[in-house]
């Protein structure tokens, strides 16, 4: 029974880190991923400010950012071996949508034209919180991290438009990504397409969008239904368990209400064996569990993506709920039928 109850618990709290490994593995799902995207060829920086402009403009378009990628930009750092490095650059919208993925540092001080940056934290990108960077002649400190990007991560420094300029030069952006209204128009997606000039990549990533998030609901789907299943077999053997110890004992509980134990001892009894198997459960399966998610974790999140782990204090809320629920229902049905049982009829088969 005790193992039981603690395979449910593993199970459960290593499959939702599975869950935000898959998240984290399609960028369709986050909250900037664009519907329309317009790009210069080998991330070329061709696409003007007033050409964003231009776009937010049109009827049925929601949100619009841009970015500028330029890559191998002579550097020195703080950090040995570090020669050069990949700059990218965000508008306000994607610096507001960055704080969803954040894992370390202040996000607040990149916007604007600003000596703060910020970095990809993941096993592929050498440069760290705090590290110092020295780029044509003027000094940024890398002030947070996080665990995506919209460009490659390796040697990936991020900053705003403002501050990319300062440092480059550079005003224009290498793309422009649209979000669209739900009821948007296809005259809105044309209108779009007809700015692109033949320097740059128009790309409609609706459907690939849309197929994207039915995976992954479908995914979640399977993943809790299997949990269910699990948790459903874990209180139904429960149940099943303490009915029929209480039913090989009959004549024992029926010898105690003969010499005088009343209906509520004989429950608390009952509740006492369920409940043991339950907490015993809970503290072998938690335990296990949480350093179980925590390796899986680490090695799949911490490691790639740069998220940090922290105890799932929800999920074990809701762990812990579903011991006590699971008590209580196997204790009521067997308690039932030994109050309702005639103290006769027990001593009798005594």
């Amino acid at each position: 029974m005790t193992a039981s109850f603690s395979l449910s618990i593993i199970l459960f709290l290593c499959f939702t880190v599975g869950l935000d490994f898959a998240h984290e593995l399609l960028p369709s799902l986050r909250s900037w991923s664009p519907d329309i995207t317009l790009t210069g060829y080998a991330n070329e920086p061709v696409l003007s400010q007033s050409l964003s402009d231009t776009i937010s403009s049109i009827s049925g378009v929601d949100h619009v950012f841009g970015c500028a990628y330029i890559e191998d930009v002579s550097a020195s750092s703080s950090q040995q071996g570090i020669d050069h490095v990949n700059i990218t650059s965000y508008s306000d919208y994607l610096l507001d949508s960055a704080k969803d993925s954040l894992v370390q540092g202040d996000l607040s001080e990149i916007y604007g034209d600003s000596n703060k940056v910020m970095t990809v934290s993941n096993k592929d990108n050498p440069l760290k919180v705090g590290d110092t960077i020295q780029i044509a002649g003027q000094e940024v400190v890398i002030a947070c991290a996080v665990s995506d990007g919209l460009f490659p991560s390796e040697y990936n420094v991020i900053c705003s438009q403002e501050t990319l300029a300062r440092l480059t030069g550079e005003q224009n952006y290498s793309m422009i990504g649209a979000q669209l209204d739900k009821d948007a128009a296809d005259d809105a997606v044309k209108q779009i397409s007809d700015l692109a000039e033949s320097n740059v990549i128009f790309a409609d990533q609706r459907e690939s969008n849309r197929q994207d998030r039915a995976t992954y609901l479908a995914f979640i789907f399977i993943v809790y239904s299997f949990l269910v299943i699990i948790a459903m077999i874990t209180l139904f053997n429960i149940i099943n368990s303490i009915s029929m110890s209480v039913t090989a004992r009959i004549k024992q509980y029926g010898a105690m209400r003969g010499v005088g134990m009343d209906g509520n001892q004989l429950t608390r009894m009952i509740a006492a064996e369920a409940f043991t198997y339950s907490i015993s459960g809970l503290v072998i399966g938690g335990s296990i569990g949480i350093a179980l998610s925590r390796f899986l974790h680490i090695k799949l999140l911490t490691r790639y993506f740069g998220t940090p782990w922290s105890l799932p204090i929800g999920l074990l809320a809701i762990i812990i709920v579903f011991s006590i629920v699971a008590a209580i229902a196997a204790v009521h049905a067997p308690a039932k039928r030994i109050r309702n049982m005639a103290i006769t009829a027990t001593i009798n088969d005594l």
